[in-house]
């Protein structure tokens, strides 16, 4: 049934093409404007999203003495845009050094709505992430998280 509306669809337009070839080329140029204006228009948004999230940078710690042992990593996040940023999420990994599996991923479980006006920053102190998959417990056991090197990344 989806085909015969296909063919009687497809059969409809080359009819109006061939029978009325002027109204209907001047109908398609403006389907192919309109539709090249909303694509350049999304096109631009991402673009300008994707500059505000690359000047947001994000620094992280495993520090005792700056947090506790419930949560001891203590994550920045700085606003190097003119823009306010209103909400970030980010996810954190923590690999052992000169190793690029890690063992601790957090996916994109981390996110604040803490509102950062451009050119300041923000810290707080956050949980471990979850055991990352394919990790093994004898490789977390032998690998202490203070020992791990911890990367923010995923900046959004």
């Amino acid at each position: 049934m989806e085909a015969l509306a296909w063919v009687i669809g497809i059969v409809g337009a080359l009819f109006l093409l061939f029978r009325f070839p002027r109204p209907s080329l001047i109908f398609v140029g403006v389907v192919v404007a309109i539709g090249a204006t909303v694509g350049s228009y999304f096109y631009v948004q991402d673009q300008l999203a994707k500059r505000k999230a690359a000047k947001v940078t994000g620094t992280i710690a495993y520090d005792l003495e700056r947090c506790s042992s419930e949560y001891p990593l203590f994550i920045g996040i700085v606003n190097h845009s003119d823009d306010t940023v209103e909400k970030v999420s980010f996810s954190i990994e923590g690999r052992r050094e000169g190793y690029s599996d890690p063992l601790y991923d957090s996916g994109y479980g981390y996110s604040s709505d803490r509102i950062i006006a451009g050119g300041d920053g923000w810290g707080n102190c956050w949980t471990l992430p979850r055991q990352a998959y394919g990790a093994s417990e004898q490789r977390i056991a032998r690998n202490p998280p203070e020992t791990l090197v911890w990367t923010v990344k995923n900046i959004r």
